[in-house]
């Protein structure tokens, strides 16, 4: 299993920079998009008084993929075009550390709908959901 998981490690970074920056940033651009859209869902279905948690579960799997995927998703170089602020790849400790706070709410999200724990679930949505907030205002680019 360790195997797979450093060879995994070592493969997606080189898979990202094979790709043309437009590539990339369409592909990050859709995964934030996603991010987005299967948030709302959630945060619609935690507010029910009984929630489905086997699609609850579902979208935070998804949801979870999106953001380790993101993690890769800004390699040098692939700032032309990007609606992100240069700051990302001048700076990048603050914005990864912005978007491992985000992973690690929407990982407890994906946790607590494993055990139904709508109160874990939705401070772990809620998390995710604040850092998404304040990432955009540092790193997005308004033009």
């Amino acid at each position: 299993m360790k195997k797979i998981l450093l060879s995994l490690c070592t493969l997606l970074p080189n898979i990202v920079l094979a790709q043309s920056t437009p590539e990339v940033i369409n592909a990050r651009q859709q995964a934030f998009s996603n991010i987005e859209d299967q948030s709302e869902q959630v945060e619609t279905m935690l507010d029910s008084d009984s929630p489905n948690w086997n699609k609850v579960t579902l979208i935070s799997g998804e949801l979870m993929n999106h953001s380790q995927r993101l993690k890769i998703s800004f390699p040098k170089g692939s700032q032309k075009g990007s609606k992100s602020k240069q700051a990302v790849w001048d700076k990048p400790e603050k914005f990864n550390r912005l978007i491992n706070e985000m992973d690690n709410g929407f990982v407890q999200l994906y946790q607590a709908s494993t055990l139904q724990n709508k109160a874990l679930a939705a401070t772990g949505l809620e998390q995710a959901q604040d850092t998404c907030n304040a990432c955009h205002r540092t790193y997005r680019s308004r033009f």
